[in-house]
């Protein structure tokens, strides 16, 4: 009977491939598709990256970026503080405030105020509940003697000669900082029950560091000031500092140094570092720069060897580290010289690795390529399934240590390429991860209406962001323009400008250049050409409002009117905004005296304007104001007084009020602006109360002094 072990081996095995199956004592054929369906692939993670899930449902596994504040370190996530810098900087604390603790390795919040209960008062100090420290006065003087008996005064000698003037005690003022300390500064001292000042110089007996005696070697008994748990000094020996050190040299990490280019090795940037070649390079070394006892570790993740230039000895001759390898480097000096050295030795096996995928359009063929090392393949087969399904790769190029094809076009999707030696499967090298999208383009905002050569501006966004876009007008929004414009395209956004050049309906569309099929069309736009007309009623009066209406297209704009004496030229400001109804606007305009008058109107956004024809102002009817007493009595400089009164006839008039001591005499100054109101037939305005007390009249006229009325009551102001 032939056993398993006498079969012959498979050179590959794909998912229509058979194999013998028991199934309720019955032998079966199954294929190895059936035996790995519903299997989880083999998960590829480049070093560094962080996986998790982060779209709604169940699903592949997905890179998860990490947030400010928190740094993937030794394959863990640790906090680094980040996210602090963002807080707001406080210029003071207060008794509400809170500070996070270490509480048993747990956080906390400690209000500021319980840091009070950390200090307690000594003998003769005080501390009260808003944190004032005070000196009983009790503990700086003693307890007043028994007065002795007075003696007989003497006889009061001569008044002697006054002495020169004494340098004086004198100090630093309160409340500086000093920067930095000299030996003729000064150091406050209290000395025989008052306060004294020495200078620096003498605190310190006047010597420097550089006049203390020199130290022999260093010892572990030698001794150290630090300072433990507050501001007292006190002694602490070398050896001691060591064991200290000693116990923190497991945390320290090694620094890393990513190399992309060909580099001299050098002490400064290299030396106890691990080395990381991301890119097929020559590293070079010169001793001088290094010295004995450098040291760095060179790992190379490129998809190339590094090869070993000047200044570099190998130990096997060998000048080449493969991809996947690791070595040492090392600056020695002995009897024989100085050098910077290798190993050279390095691994055999068969390799086969992948140059960096920058991730393709869709559906357009692109080119991998690689390095072989010890191996010498005559085909490859590729997989992007992650090694469920392969394909030979058609036609590639393969030489001693390269190899490159062409991959077809691929769909959206996140792939690695997977290349294998086809006569050796198990020769395999896996690309990076990249990502192929659908292609798209979006358009913004699009305006309802345009005028006839009027420029509009158009955004929108692209993707691939690279990708070239185009705009056009369409009368149809399902056959393409029949001519483009070229979009202004950066980091996947586009703008453009269109003009219509003819009346009518349009469609705005938007294309990727290379696919027209990737489009986006907007909403219909009407092209319309500017116009504007308007028209008033042929006669009015002075003081009286005339009815002014007109039409603007395109029907949104906003209209301003104005009154002017003649109909040549469109005034240049002073403009009444009219309200517009979809396209027809209406405002009431009030000629302030008689004459001839003319309505223009202006389309600003457009640049429109038009006029009515003539309008014959007649003079106002005589014009009587009545005045109304507001009553009681106010108090000077405090408020205002509500006054108001009628215009007969009622009419538009610009009206003004003002206070006077007199009925006879009209106030110099103080007039007041009044609002004509109810159809024009009240005046009314708040005037404030005088600053001097007494009775005062109301007068109250036209804005050009005419039809001058006052009141024959006072208004009291005490």
């Amino acid at each position: 009977m032939t056993t398993i072990a006498q079969l012959p081996p498979v050179i590959s095995v794909g998912p229509g491939d058979l194999t013998a199956l028991s199934q309720a004592g019955v032998l079966y054929a199954a294929s190895v598709g059936q035996l790995t369906v519903g299997l989880q692939p083999a998960i590829s993670v480049p070093s560094g990256a962080l996986l998790g899930r982060q779209s709604i449902g169940a699903g592949a596994p997905e890179t998860i970026s990490l947030g400010a504040g928190v740094v993937m370190q030794a394959g863990a996530l640790a906090a680094n503080g980040a996210d602090h810098a963002g807080f707001p900087v406080l210029g003071a604390m207060s008794l509400t405030d809170e500070l996070v603790a270490n509480v048993s390795g747990q956080p906390g919040l400690l209000p500021v105020a319980a840091l009070r209960g950390l200090f307690v008062a000594g003998d003769n100090v005080a501390i009260d509940d808003n944190g004032v420290i005070s000196v009983t006065l009790s503990s700086v003087t003693g307890p007043a003697g028994v007065a002795g008996p007075q003696g007989p005064a003497g006889v009061a000698g001569p008044v002697g000669a006054m002495g020169p003037a004494g340098v004086g005690l004198t100090g630093p003022a309160a409340g500086n900082s000093a920067s930095a300390v000299g030996a003729s500064d000064y150091v406050a001292l209290w000395q025989n029950g008052a306060l004294a000042w020495m200078t620096y110089g003498q605190f310190l007996g006047g010597q420097t560091i550089d006049q203390l005696p020199a130290a022999g070697p260093a010892a572990d008994s030698d001794e150290l000031m630090v300072a433990q748990g507050g501001n007292t000094l006190s002694v602490q020996s070398f050896g001691a500092l060591w064991s200290y050190v000693q116990g923190k040299l497991p945390s320290v990490l090694g620094g890393v140094v990513e190399l992309s280019a060909n580099t001299v090795l050098d002490a400064t940037t290299h030396n106890n570092r691990i080395l990381v070649a991301s890119a097929p390079m020559t590293l070079s070394a010169n001793f001088v720069n290094m010295g004995s006892g450098f040291f760095c570790r060179l790992v190379n993740l490129a998809p190339g060897p590094v090869t070993m230039g000047t200044g570099i000895t190998s130990g096997s001759g060998s000048i080449i580290l493969p991809p996947g390898a690791m070595t040492d480097l090392m600056g020695l000096s002995y009897s024989g010289g100085s050098l910077v050295w290798w190993s050279g030795v390095t691994p055999n096996a068969p390799t086969i690795t992948i140059g960096s995928i920058i991730a393709p359009a869709l559906n357009i063929p692109f080119t991998v390529s690689g390095g072989v090392f010890n191996d010498a393949p005559t085909a490859l087969d590729y997989s992007i399934d992650g090694g469920v399904t392969w394909v030979a790769a058609a036609s590639p190029v393969i030489t001693q240590n390269a190899f490159s094809f062409t991959m077809p076009g691929l769909n959206p999707g996140v792939y690695a390429i997977r290349v294998r030696d086809h006569a050796n499967v198990a020769v395999l090298g896996v690309s990076n991860n990249f990502t192929i999208t659908a292609p798209s383009v979006s358009l913004g905002a699009v305006p309802g209406s345009l005028l006839v050569n009027q420029s509009v501006s158009l955004a929108g966004t692209v993707l691939p962001a690279n990708a070239g876009v185009q705009v056009g007008l369409s009368t149809s929004q399902t056959v393409a323009p029949s001519a483009w414009v070229a979009a202004n395209v950066a980091q996947g956004a586009w703008s453009a400008t269109l003009t219509p050049m003819t009346v009518g309906d349009y469609y705005v569309w938007v294309s990727q250049s290379a696919d027209v099929a990737v489009q986006a069309v907007s909403g219909v736009v009407s092209v319309v050409a500017a116009s504007l007309s308007v028209s008033a009623v042929a006669s009015g009066m002075a003081g009286s409002a005339l009815a002014v209406s007109g039409t603007v297209t395109p029907a949104g704009d906003a209209v301003g009117v104005q009154l002017s004496t003649q109909n040549t030229s469109a005034p240049s400001g002073g403009w009444t905004p009219a309200v517009n109804n979809a396209g027809t606007f209406t405002v009431n305009i009030t000629p302030q005296a008689a004459g001839t008058y003319y309505v223009w109107a202006q389309d600003a956004a457009a640049g429109t304007d038009a006029v009515s024809g003539a309008i014959t102002v007649s003079a106002a009817a005589a014009l009587t104001y009545g005045i109304n007493n507001p009553g009681s009595s106010y108090v000077h400089g405090v408020s205002t007084i509500p006054l108001n009164g009628a215009i007969n006839p009622p009419q538009g008039v610009n009206t003004q009020v003002a206070l006077g001591v007199s009925a006879t005499v009209p106030p110099s100054g103080g007039w007041v602006s009044a609002s004509v109101i109810d159809g024009n037939a009240i005046w009314a305005a708040y005037v404030g109360t005088p600053a001097t007390a007494g009775a005062y009249y109301v007068w109250v006229q036209t804005a050009s002094g005419g039809s001058v009325a006052v009141s024959d009551f006072t208004v009291t102001v005490t």
